[in-house]
């Protein structure tokens, strides 16, 4: 056998087979890590379907319209609308369908889907991925059994696209693999020729180099002919080309990846979480998010006041989009001030300022918040009015102080949230607006942050139920307000400082004077009947003046 052919015989098994390797490996763990960026994507879009349909019953629940049939259809309708917003390929959808095999939603051919073995697996669990055919096309999906509806909710997505991208990288590294094969057996074969041609002048070479000693001429001697001399070089060369190609391959394969998962969080959590703190939990890698602990946050609840009575006087649909259109309005307020949602509760929400990432204004934006909500709400109420829908009318509670935060729940569902004695007495604060007539109360501890930014007026030293020590509340003012206003407020600190001096004659005079000025308030009001029955009826001598509420 010729020289060439020897050196050919070894030479291209070895190029051969390590390139097949690393695009095999490279194919596998490109595959891997695509099938579960996908897989996660389509158990999140469930999941939001999932909230979706619980926070509609969870409306007709505290509406009490649980078991009107109307309004639950109409709930329904809004859950199968609402699947039609959920961005999807053009050959992803969702599939609703009940226990005893009906398709609930969208229209396809079959309007039972008992006989499939898919329907059968889903039964099985109440969760999970799953792979089926389907009008003779393999598709991959997510589905969940919502059992207030006894719906299986399943999205699924053909395996031409859910395997695309893995698909296209296994041509890509084919592609690669032919043309640096090809490219390289060309240049085997002319350095193969060029070698073999003058091989009297190799053997004189290497000749010259044991009988010169010449050490800095370094040949490891393989084999007793060429081949050795050649297959040293090789190797070398294919050590150094296999060392280089094995870090780029890695480098551009996690940045893609890398680049990939950061756009689809940042795609999934936009709408509910400010782009600042989705920025510090990737650079963090969400590590904060884990474990719980304690830290001092500012809470705010805000609720919609008489909802039952504004509920009966819409139809479900009506209040439906009544409700969203509110929710959006002040979604997009508590994120523009870098707070975070922590919960719907019914037509009430609950949001955080300070974690998971804490900023030095937390107390000032949120008190910023809720007096945005406000004017948002002016704005709102319009468009109702011009409906001839009712108005809606909301009390805002804001607190700041030491909560747990983390993630809190159970094995099956977890939530990041907050916890602790501050969070219920920024609700306590939220319940007393209804009492002292305006639409926002904060506490003593979030007026000491803000009160050089935020002007307040000091409403009251209450006791909330559950608690032993009393708290001071005010009411931000908005920077807007007129200078009678701004004088009539200032004049109404002078009194409570009179009636907690129990100068209540002089007290009762100064709050006529701000119940007029400011145009029957409330407020004012309240403390006219204290004086009045505190002038009729002296206080004892351990009278301090605060104000005992008897209701959360």
């Amino acid at each position: 056998m010729k020289i060439r052919a020897k050196l050919l015989l070894v030479i291209v098994p070895l190029l051969i087979f390590p390139l097949i390797f690393i695009g095999f490996t490279s194919y596998v763990s490109a595959r891997s890590g695509i099938t579960k960026v996908a897989k996660k994507f389509l158990s999140y879009k469930v999941t939001e379907m999932y909230k979706f349909c619980n926070r509609q019953v969870e409306i007709l629940r505290d509406t009490g319209l649980i078991n009107d049939e109307t309004y639950v259809n109409l709930a329904k309708k809004s859950a199968i609308d609402y699947a039609d917003t959920i961005g999807l390929s053009k050959t992803g959808y969702f599939m609703g369908v009940n226990s005893k095999g009906d398709v609930i939603f969208p229209k396809l051919k079959d309007k039972n889907v008992v006989k499939y073995n898919f329907f059968q697996e889903m039964k099985k669990n109440k969760s999970g991925l799953i792979a089926f055919n389907y009008d003779n096309k393999d598709r991959t999906g997510y589905y969940l059994y919502f059992e207030p509806w006894d719906w299986y909710i399943l999205l699924s997505e053909e395996d031409t696209v859910f395997y695309q991208d893995a698909n296209n990288i296994k041509k890509q590294v084919a592609y690669t693999l032919v043309i640096t094969l090809a490219f390289a057996i060309v240049l085997i074969l002319l350095f193969v020729k060029k070698v073999t041609d003058p091989i009297d002048n190799v053997v004189d070479t290497m000749k010259d180099i044991i009988t010169s000693n010449d050490l800095s001429k370094r040949v490891k001697v393989e084999y007793d002919d060429e081949i050795g001399y050649l297959a040293t070089w090789f190797n070398r060369m294919i050590e150094d080309l296999e060392t280089a190609y094995n870090q780029i391959k890695e480098y551009a394969y996690k940045s893609v990846l890398a680049k990939n998962s950061e756009e689809r969080i940042r795609h999934i959590f936009q709408k509910y979480v400010p782009a600042e703190i989705i920025d510090e939990v990737l650079r963090t890698k969400g590590e904060q998010l884990l474990v719980g602990k304690k830290q001092v946050a500012t809470i705010l609840f805000s609720d919609i006041r008489s909802f039952t009575t504004i509920s009966e006087k819409l139809s479900a649909e009506e209040l439906v989009k009544s409700l969203n259109t509110y929710f959006n309005i002040m979604v997009n307020v508590i994120i523009e001030h870098k707070g975070t949602i922590d919960k719907f509760i019914g037509d009430a929400i609950m949001a955080i300022f300070g974690a998971p990432v804490k900023h030095e204004d937390d107390p000032l934006e949120a008190v910023l918040t809720g007096l945005n909500m406000i004017k948002n709400l002016h704005s709102f109420n319009k468009k109702q009015i011009a409906l001839n829908r009712p108005p809606f009318k909301i009390g805002v509670g804001i607190n700041t102080g030491e909560v747990v935060v983390g993630n809190i729940g159970s094995t099956q569902k977890l939530d990041y949230t907050c916890i602790g004695d501050a969070v219920n007495l920024a609700s306590r604060l939220e319940g007393l607006t209804k009492m002292y007539g305006i639409p926002i109360i904060i506490s003593q501890f979030t007026y000491e942050e803000t009160k050089t930014q935020i002007d307040a007026r000091e409403l009251d030293s209450v006791r909330v139920k559950g608690k032993l020590k009393p708290v001071n509340i005010y009411q931000p003012l908005d920077k807007d307000i007129n200078s009678e206003e701004k004088e009539a407020y200032l004049l109404f600190n002078e009194g409570i400082n009179l009636y907690r001096n129990r100068e209540f004659q002089k007290a009762l005079n100064i709050f006529k004077k701000t119940y007029s000025l400011l145009k029957n308030d409330v407020p004012s009001s309240l403390y006219i009947d204290r004086c009045n029955e505190l002038i009729k009826n002296p206080p004892g001598e351990n009278w301090d003046g605060v104000y005992i509420a008897k209701t959360k």
